[in-house]
């Protein structure tokens, strides 16, 4: 009840920063989507990985058939979007190879499709690297100086005001999970891990500030534009982030998109806010201790799973949180996820076609 209580006294206090005239700037929202099941894409793909010798990779998440799997979850994320982030100014997806959800209202004046090569270097095309687009994504037409990157996968669980990801200066509000040993501590065989040591690396050669403990939390993310532009237009970070945006295949020599938001926390353009992600499935005790004494932190924190039922994510008062379509999930597992979306978004939002 004490808790309840405590959630009503927040969404009452955010519920005036549902009004876009109250806050003092246009917050975008950039999708990254594809749809992997396409035989013409993934005979591309295949033709390219055959030409860089990269059929077989010891990096399980660089190629992994989950990483372009589409099992709908845009179509649900923007539900969310109408349902719980409504103040959003424009929305932009990011795809490639021709490809447009097929349920998708195209004529809708809040929704633009962007080809990936129309913000990509001209050579660098065709492109299955995420790194590599979201280091581009300044380029894009119209974009708002203040936005935030989702995958398809991630949902607004919960009511979430634009003050959940930049304060009224118009700072970023930048999430972080902290590695008391840094990333050099993590998984050795994700190349995801050494996306994140490149990021923290070019900061440290740029500014000298080692920020390796930091790790953006597995959410919706803010970003200033500028940002990436001051970043490609360094002279230290250029070199590297620009050969991540020719690369057609993640590497591990890439530099996460982190690097933006660790360059803004080194300029004061960021606000830090440590997350605490939700225990839940491990001890029963453990995981209530934990989650009361982080509390707060939890609170705001994003969640993050690959099963939404067996983390009981019915039950999260999250506001955002990712479902992951990960590279061992079963036909159970997807199954699961897909009457979770069904039971929390079951009605059309403006963004559907309206014979479908």
């Amino acid at each position: 009840m004490f808790y309840a209580k405590i959630f009503y006294m927040i969404r009452k206090r955010d519920k005036h920063l549902f009004d876009k005239k109250t806050f003092p700037f246009p917050i975008d929202l950039v999708y990254l989507w594809i749809d992997g099941s396409s035989r013409e894409f993934n005979e591309i793909k295949n033709k390219y990985l055959r030409a860089a010798g990269r059929k077989e990779n010891r990096f399980t998440d660089a190629i992994g058939g989950s990483i372009y799997r589409d099992n709908d979850e845009l179509k649900y994320s923007l539900r969310s979007v109408e349902r719980n982030a409504p103040w959003i100014n424009h929305i932009y997806i990011v795809t490639g190879f021709g490809q447009v959800p097929k349920w998708l209202d195209t004529n809708n004046p809040r929704v633009t499709i962007v080809p990936q090569e129309s913000i990509l270097p001209p050579d660098a095309s065709p492109i299955f690297n995420s790194c590599a687009i979201e280091a581009s994504l300044a380029n894009i037409p119209g974009l708002a100086e203040h936005f935030i990157l989702a995958n398809d996968d991630m949902f607004f669980n919960a009511p979430t005001p634009p003050d959940y990801f930049f304060d009224c200066a118009g700072r970023a509000k930048f999430r972080y999970n902290y590695r008391k040993n840094g990333h050099l501590a993590g998984n050795t065989k994700s190349i995801h891990q050494f996306h994140l040591i490149n990021a923290a690396h070019e900061i440290e050669r740029a500014f000298g500030v080692k920020m390796y403990n930091y790790k953006a939390s597995h959410g919706i993310d803010p970003y200033i534009k500028s940002s990436i532009v001051a970043c490609l237009a360094n002279p230290i970070l250029a070199q590297s982030i620009n050969e991540t945006r020719y690369r057609r295949f993640r590497d591990v020599t890439d530099v996460h998109r982190l690097v933006f938001n660790l360059y803004d926390v080194v300029h004061g353009r960021a606000r830090l806010i440590r997350c605490h992600g939700r225990h839940v499935g491990h001890n029963i005790i453990l995981d209530f201790i934990y989650n009361l004494i982080h509390y707060r932190s939890i609170r705001d924190s994003g969640f993050y799973c690959v099963d939404a039922v067996e983390s009981d994510l019915a039950h999260i008062n999250a506001r955002v949180v990712c479902i992951n379509d990960s590279v061992d999930n079963t036909d159970e597992i997807r199954e699961h996820n897909w009457s979770f979306f069904e039971s929390k978004f079951p009605d059309k939002s403006e963004f559907e076609k309206k014979d479908k």
